[in-house]
């Protein structure tokens, strides 16, 4: 006696599927190959804009004396401020060496210092003066793209509290980084201290530096923001 057997087959995905599966994956898929697709979202940090701000700036300054501090160190190396006991201190160098590098006028017994800079000969140089430009560009781009700044209000904040917390912390360099060379103390004459000035001038270069180049850096980050938006 002859049976029928019934064979039966899983049931594959229909065509139809399959094509609206590729067509969504073709969409979230780039031209390039990539995957940033149109409902990718970039990954930033949520946080109020004058905290980050300042943070920003704290950041910028501690990066812009660590580096100086290493060029400083290089400099003593090379006999660059003379011998072992005729050159100030390796932190107050730094001090000194970071204003400078901002356009800060050095005086040395309240004379601006000229020419060969006498005691601190070589306190600036083209590529210490290119630290706080890098520093302050990639502050201010970083600030602009890794962090929600949804209105003009919240971004003016945080760069202006990145600007206002890096002008402080410079300016205030001008009130320890002072020198008095050990001749100006052995003499019955006026001592005459290195140091940097104190006036507004010192106010007005830190802050033009720091305003010119965070805005740069800002500007660069929210360009392609500002380009997507008009589209």
């Amino acid at each position: 006696m002859s049976s029928e057997r019934r064979f039966e087959y899983e049931k594959g995905p229909r065509l139809e599927d399959e094509r609206e599966t590729d067509e969504s994956d073709s969409e979230a898929v780039g031209d390039d190959g990539s995957d940033d697709g149109p409902h990718r979202e970039r990954h930033q940090l949520v946080v109020r804009p004058w905290k980050a701000g300042a943070v920003a700036g704290v950041g910028a300054f501690t990066v812009v004396f660590a580096v100086l501090y290493q060029l400083a160190g290089a400099m003593v190396a090379g006999g660059a401020f003379g011998g072992s006991q005729d050159r100030p201190s390796r932190w107050v160098m730094t001090g000194l060496i970071t204003l400078g590098n901002h356009g800060v006028t050095i005086e040395h017994g309240g004379e601006t210092i000229r020419g060969g800079f006498g005691y601190v000969r070589g306190l600036t140089s083209h590529v210490g003066a290119l630290v706080p430009i890098a520093v302050l560009l990639a502050a201010g781009y970083l600030l602009v793209r890794y962090v929600r700044l949804e209105t003009r209000r919240e971004a003016g904040l945080a760069i202006g509290s990145l600007i206002g917390s890096y002008i402080i912390l410079v300016t205030g360099l001008s009130t320890i980084a002072r020198w008095t060379p050990p001749q100006a103390l052995e003499t019955t004459e006026e001592v005459q201290t290195v140091a940097a000035g104190t006036d507004l001038g010192t106010i007005v270069s830190v802050g033009t530096t720091a305003i010119v180049f965070v805005t740069i850096g800002a500007a660069v980050a929210a360009l392609p923001q500002l380009v997507a938006a008009r589209q």
